[in-house]
């Protein structure tokens, strides 16, 4: 217990940073049983001491030994054992540790882009065969590793099913002389369509050669960040006739300074756009003009923004309904971001009263405007507990809400202010109820009824029942 672990400075420095959490606990530990091998090393053991899986120490050590620092025994059991740090003798007589440890740094880096999915030597292998067998680069063959986790199709990928599809394409671009990380990065921006916009703005031009990677990086700016479509690209292309020698440059300026028109306001409106859709991030002339409206009116640009921040939880996705909540914020003096903040926080408060509120009248649903709208009338002259003992009276009703602001007004009216005065109230109105709980009765039956006398009735009026039909034995 008070022994100590040594654990050398190249470990910290080296492998540290890139080794998931839970590989470098199971490292720690067994760097500790290689010293008191007594208290037990089977994977099962550790996973216990380790509060982990079996099956994810198993994948911590598969890890270190892509690494060089564990190396694989036997397989049934599964184990192994640790090759210390400055052993350099043994990658010197094993082949297969020359290759891990000649792209140590390689395979860090691949296992760094999976974060805590190990990588297993199937696919260090196919990685491998990118950089032997078919002739990339390093820093192309991870770029091809990034670029199948960025496009797969699920949210955290598994390494097996990325190296398996990008093998496919790794094969294909080698196949079209494509290995440096140059020519990676412009595969997939050609496959990104990032590519043929480069290639029309060369046409317009009147250049017929492929794009750079600087000019690429220009065209992945104006479509993606900048928010440009194809056609407007190209449409900008005309004002580079002004120049004898046009270039990606003088087209970025051009298209910069139309992205900062109408006053400098585009790429504020561009971000709020975005609260709204990100898919229509790119503001019109006609967005432009109403936006420097509200600027003129006072509004500051991150209240417009808190405003679509709202539509857009609202599924409410145009500008237009972001100029009509500020609109009616205008009527109450919300202007500053700040006021606007502290009106969305009470806003929120309601909505939790409201939801509660729904919820005793036994209704599922969201608070609408009009909730809030009698939910403020309502607080001007009950307390919430007032309200919400009205809200329990209103249970199983088949207009709650409404029913609620009857009993409210009556017990204003009745100058009711406590839970207690309430109940009393409640109470006593079920008392002067008519028995069987009917309510009041009915006026349609409130007519003069006639009075019958023994006389009015004829010898025939009643008859005997046995006599007639028997007495429900032989003569029945």
């Amino acid at each position: 217990m008070f022994d100590s672990t040594p654990i050398e400075n190249l470990f910290l420095l080296e492998y540290l940073p890139a080794a998931p959490d839970a590989f470098l606990r199971v490292y720690l530990y067994a760097r500790m049983l290689a010293l008191h091998p007594e208290l037990g090393g089977d994977l099962s053991q550790m996973a216990r001491a380790l509060r982990l899986d079996e099956d994810a120490v198993y994948e911590a050590f598969a890890y270190w030994e892509q690494q060089g620092l564990a190396r694989r025994v036997s397989d049934h059991p599964p184990t192994f054992e640790l090759i210390p740090m400055r052993s350099a003798d043994y990658a010197a007589v094993n082949p297969m540790e020359r290759d891990y440890y000649a792209y140590r740094d390689f395979n860090a880096s691949l296992q760094a882009l999976f974060g805590a999915k190990a990588i297993e030597s199937h696919e260090y292998r196919i990685a491998n065969d990118w950089l032997n067998v078919l002739g990339y680069e390093q820093d192309a063959a991870l770029k091809l590793a990034e670029y199948g986790i960025r496009t797969s199709r699920v949210k955290d990928p598994n390494p097996r099913s990325v190296f398996k599809r990008m093998d496919k394409l790794a094969v294909q671009w080698a196949d079209r002389g494509l290995r440096s990380l140059e020519d990676v990065e412009r595969a997939i921006a050609e496959a990104e369509g990032v590519y043929p916009v480069a290639q029309a703005v060369l046409k317009e031009f009147g250049l017929s050669r492929k794009p750079s990677r600087p000019e690429l990086e220009c065209v992945k700016r104006w479509t993606g960040e900048w928010g440009f479509s194809r056609e407007e690209v190209l449409a900008a292309c005309a004002e580079t006739t002004k120049a004898s020698k046009p270039t990606f440059a003088y087209l970025d300026a051009v298209l910069k300074n139309r992205r900062g028109g109408a006053d400098g306001h585009w790429r504020e409106l561009a971000d709020i756009l975005k609260e709204l859709d990100a898919a229509r991030a790119q503001p019109t002339p006609d967005q432009l003009a109403a936006y420097a409206e509200l600027l003129d009116k006072g509004f500051e640009p991150g209240t417009v923004r808190l405003a679509a921040i709202q539509c857009h939880r609202r599924n409410r996705n145009r500008f237009e309904d972001a100029a009509r909540m500020l609109e009616k914020w205008g009527e109450q003096g919300i202007f500053t971001a700040t006021a606007a903040e502290a009106y969305i926080r009470d806003l929120q408060v309601k909505d939790r009263r409201l939801r509660a509120i729904l919820e005793l009248c036994g209704l599922e649903r969201r608070p609408t405007m009009d909730d809030l709208a009698l939910y403020e009338e309502w607080r001007e002259t009950h307390d919430d507990a007032v309200i919400d003992c009205a809200a329990a009276c209103a249970r199983g009703m088949q207009l709650p809400m409404k029913f609620m602001n009857k009993l409210l007004a009556d017990w204003q009216a009745a100058g009711v202010r406590t839970v207690a005065e309430a109940e009393a109230r409640r109470d006593a109105t079920r008392a002067n109820r008519p028995a069987g709980g009917q309510g009041a009765a009915n006026p349609a039956l409130d007519y003069a009824q006639r009075e019958y006398k023994e006389e009015d009735y004829g010898d025939d009026f009643f008859f005997d029942v046995v006599k007639e039909y028997g007495d429900g034995g032989k003569n029945a």
